[in-house]
């Protein structure tokens, strides 16, 4: 009876421990000030307690190179003013830590033993985020290169009607539907509006969409600032250009849309039809040995 009073004493006092370490270590997190920082997305925004405490501990550890390299990638999907690098990180190491937990109970719900799911788990957690971030990237650049004849029809029509390059860009904006190029270019302005020069605007454009088509026009906009080129010529050159481009990706397109056929036609269509077919055959074969 002794021990048994003894371990629960011990258990009681590393319950306690254990409560008292926990709460310092939440405690130690400073709150953060996002008075002027975006929403985190969604998924994020759910867990983001465990996040702010991730980042706490983990973010110190980071090298200065990974910072300037996720920054990039954050900037082209518009998270650079809702996410830091640091955060970003400690994302992927909270979503490998609930994804790990989640399918190792599943695991050992069905039955299965061994470490090779828990591991398994916590790798795809960890690499969940990277793939979302990949094709958030691939959308926005189709996005980009989707609207940017039509956003350069529009500021060209501006820019010809007698309006500066500030306020043709601004027209464009307000007259262009919501999408990624047009989130940049409001940005750009709101840049401009704060009291940065409109060359160093345009070239933090350039390298936040990181895109040869918009390198191409920044380029050719600086270039017409510098030299005092007719800007309407040179955005009319541009918006030819970006048209027959998206023409000539659209034939692309349509050209290998049979070659991309071919596998779900060979795996899913002609089994099918093959059945079909020779189900019948099959069965006459059948019935004339009988």
């Amino acid at each position: 009876m002794t021990e048994m009073y003894l371990l629960a004493g011990a258990f009681a006092m590393a319950m306690m421990f254990a409560a008292v370490f926990a709460y310092r270590i939440v405690t130690a997190v400073e709150a953060e000030d996002r008075t002027y920082a975006d929403k985190p997305p969604p998924a994020m925004a759910r867990v983001w307690p465990l996040i702010a405490l991730a980042t706490h501990y983990l973010g110190p550890l980071l090298s200065v190179e990974y910072r300037e390299k996720t920054i990039r990638r954050l900037r082209k999907v518009e998270l650079d003013y809702a996410l830091s690098p640091q955060q970003w990180f400690a994302s992927k190491v909270v979503y490998a830590c609930l994804i790990g937990a989640l399918v190792t109970l599943l695991a050992l719900w069905v039955g299965a033993a061994g470490l090779a799911i828990p591991i398994a788990g916590f790798v795809f957690g960890f690499c969940y985020l990277e793939i979302w971030m990949r094709d958030r990237i691939k959308r926005t650049e189709i996005d980009v290169l989707k609207n940017l004849p039509a956003f350069l029809d529009m500021l060209t029509l501006a820019i010809e009607s007698g309006c500066n390059l500030t306020v043709g860009m601004n027209i464009a904006v307000e007259k262009t539907p919501d999408n990624a190029l047009r989130r940049a270019f409001a940005r750009l302005l709101r840049e401009i509006r704060s009291g940065r020069n409109r060359i160093d605007a345009l070239r933090m454009l350039e390298e936040r969409l990181d895109n040869a088509a918009v390198s191409s026009l920044i380029s050719a906009l600086v270039q017409a600032e510098k030299t005092g080129a007719s800007l309407g010529m040179v955005l009319r050159a541009q918006s030819t250009q970006r048209t027959n481009e998206r023409f000539a990706r659209a034939e692309k397109l349509a050209m290998e849309a049979p070659v991309k056929m071919l596998g779900p036609l060979i795996l899913c269509i002609f089994p099918c039809t093959f059945v079909v077919i020779g189900f019948p055959i099959v069965v006459k074969m059948v019935g004339a040995i009988n």
